[in-house]
């Protein structure tokens, strides 16, 4: 594919949520853990957040999680999306809009 403009340069510490990944459909005794596990394979993660509710303690069905680089976040999107795991089909998408589409 082209090289996407941008990458390469960059310090790491403009964290931009334009590399967060949304998943949803999870079982709810999928943990954080099992997460770090499924996505770290395509790439280092800057962080997963497990939505969990309070009062009952169980996660919601959904998580975030953060990639340090674009391109594995894409990597994780497509091979993910559709993912039989823990009996549920996985929805992995882009989690916020990307408004910088030049």
């Amino acid at each position: 594919g082209a090289s996407m403009e941008g990458a390469g340069g960059g310090d790491g510490r403009r964290q931009r949520d334009e590399n967060s990944v949304r998943v949803t459909n999870l079982s709810e005794d999928v943990t954080e853990g099992d997460l770090q596990e499924l996505f770290r394979p395509f790439g280092p993660i800057s962080r997963v957040f497990l939505a969990v509710d309070r009062t009952t303690g169980e996660n919601r069905g959904f998580a975030f999680v953060n990639y340090h680089h674009k391109d594995d976040a894409e990597r994780a999107i497509r091979t993910l999306n559709g993912y039989g795991y823990d009996n549920l089909i996985l929805h992995v998408e882009w989690a916020a809009p990307r408004a910088e589409r030049s």
